[in-house]
């Protein structure tokens, strides 16, 4: 078991702690590591997940950046409070995080549903936002029909997995998020399942899913208005939606660059970690 990889063995050699902020009024999950003199770094993960998605990334991302991955409003273990969550809720809770962590303005990486929260907050209220890595962009829509599908069937596989929550359902979801399913460790699997079998998690799966399908996009118009610097990383083995929408943003925004990255699917910041944290550390310097 020399290639043994968890949680733990990506972070057990980097400073850092666990803890819950109150992002006014909802008790956040966080993970902080790297120094406090360093440029503050946000990480927010895809649809209905946890700040493990970048248990690859925290470490390396510390040696450069006070780095804060969250669990998003009603996702992991923060609350999850009885109302519908829209992206504009998400942006807001990220923003109210932010401010409870004394933090004027960040560079942030957001997955999917966390890069388009990101793009939600730099175009309200750019001066927050230094720059921005897009992994498996979401927020923008090029093919209306690609579209609903792609948000029906997220829907579905997260509604099951809340309403009867099994060790083979969520493999199978994250599954969907790697190009190789050998790379998918047991810890993922477990933190997932361990989030979805909480009680109150089957309420609250419709309101962190109400984003799905009901609009919000950011139009073709703020995308070419964003002055934001922007990175899309394009996962060229996916074929996808997500992988089209990278190639849509970096052609519209005025100030956006292209990260091309083989051999992954949904989740290339975990599956090609080593290359991803390269690139996404010499973009955000």
């Amino acid at each position: 078991m020399e290639n043994y990889r968890s949680i733990w063995t990506w972070l057990f050699r980097t400073p850092h702690r666990l803890g819950f902020a109150d992002a006014a009024g909802v008790s956040t999950r966080y993970l902080e590591a790297g120094s406090p003199d360093k440029p503050p770094l946000l990480l927010l993960h895809g649809t209905a997940g946890s700040l493990e998605n970048f248990c690859a990334n925290i470490a390396p991302l510390a040696e450069h950046y006070h780095v804060f991955a969250i669990d998003m409003l009603g996702c992991g273990f923060t609350d999850k409070p009885d109302r519908d969550y829209l992206i504009p809720d998400y942006a807001d809770h990220a923003f109210a995080f932010l401010d409870a962590m004394k933090i004027e303005n960040s560079r942030i990486i957001g997955v999917s549903l966390g890069s388009w929260v990101g793009a939600q907050m730099a175009a309200v209220n750019p001066q927050r936002v230094e720059k921005l890595v897009m992994v498996a962009p979401a927020g923008i829509i090029k093919d209306v029909e690609e579209e609903a599908r792609v948000a029906a069937g997220v829907k579905k596989r997260r509604m099951n997995a809340a309403e009867a929550p099994s060790w083979d359902g969520v493999k199978g979801i994250l599954s969907r998020m790697v190009h190789n399913p050998d790379v998918l460790m047991d810890d993922l699997i477990a933190a997932r399942l361990a989030i979805y079998s909480q009680p109150e998690m089957q309420a609250a799966m419709p309101h962190l899913l109400a984003f799905a399908g009901s609009g919000g996009d950011l139009k073709l118009d703020q995308w070419r208005a964003m002055t934001t610097p922007l990175l899309a990383v394009a996962a060229v083995y996916a074929g996808d939606m997500f992988m089209k929408n990278a190639y849509s943003i970096a052609e519209l925004g005025p100030t956006a660059e292209l990260l091309e990255l083989k051999g992954c699917d949904h989740w290339a910041q975990y599956e090609r970690a080593d290359a991803f944290n390269a690139a996404a550390i010499a973009f955000l310097a």
